[in-house]
């Protein structure tokens, strides 16, 4: 399924260990995923080339209630008719991995990945990207600008003609 898609293969590896982390989403087999995967994939428009979208495109198609009754399901191609790959899973289970769903990609959103992959926060930047740089007036204050911002301005002279 995933030969040649090295990203396909890390969206993978992070949604295992989110199976192993989050009992919503530990009722689900690996087959299971490698079909959720594969299906969310091959249904998406743009090409996915990094791991993050194909991770997300997977938490949009759940979200969305894939795995909810009246949903498209998880048709297994191994078998000759239409049969449900999670048939397995109750209405509970599938409904909490909807949920979770939905609220790791509300987290997504707000720039909490972290949360979600259960993972320490990234520290923010040090330093200045580059190419930007600071106006004298924001970096450290120095005497000669401590006397410009204390010295009054001149009023223009009103002379009446």
């Amino acid at each position: 399924m995933a030969h040649g898609l090295p990203s396909c293969v890390i969206a993978m590896r992070v949604l295992k260990d989110i199976c192993r982390r989050v009992p919503a989403w530990g009722t689900l087999d690996s087959w299971m995923l490698e079909l959720l995967v594969q299906k969310c994939i091959v249904s998406a428009t743009p090409d996915f080339t990094r791991p993050g979208d194909v991770f997300r495109r997977v938490m949009e198609c759940v979200a969305s209630g894939v795995f909810l009754p009246g949903g498209n399901g998880l048709l297994d191609p191994c078998e000759k008719g239409k049969t449900d790959a999670a048939a397995s899973l109750t209405a509970q289970d599938r409904t909490n991995i909807t949920l979770s769903a939905q609220h790791a990609l509300r987290l997504i959103a707000f720039e909490k990945l972290h949360l979600v992959l259960g993972v320490e926060p990234l520290p923010p930047p040090s330093t200045p990207k580059a190419g930007t740089k600071r106006r004298a007036e924001e970096e450290v204050p120095s005497e000669e600008t401590e006397v410009k911002k204390a010295k009054p301005s001149p009023e223009p002279s009103t002379a009446s003609t």
